[in-house]
């Protein structure tokens, strides 16, 4: 895909950074920070249940395993943050 992404892995953390944005960061290896991604997570992004029903993001728990569509762009911090399209819980 040209315009987007797509990582696997684990909630780690959900942090509500206002009414509209919720960083969600989840990873592969959860004792390796370096596996670790940010998604910004706004009311556009579609947040799917395993039955891919829609569901808001207090759905989501720690340890929830996702499949996230994200964009290619991205911050060089570590863990690296990028806007999330998609959240599908698996």
């Amino acid at each position: 895909m040209k315009y987007l992404s797509y990582s696997c892995g684990y909630i780690i953390d959900i942090r509500k950074i206002d009414n509209d944005t919720t960083f969600i960061t989840i990873g592969k290896d959860i004792n390796n920070i370096y596996s670790y991604l940010t998604l910004v997570v706004s009311p556009k992004t579609l947040i799917l249940d395993p039955e891919c029903n829609e569901i808001s993001i207090e759905g989501l728990n720690l340890r929830d395993t996702i499949l996230a569509y994200h964009s290619n762009a991205m911050t060089k911090s570590i863990p690296p943050q990028t806007k999330a399209y998609i959240i599908e819980v698996k």
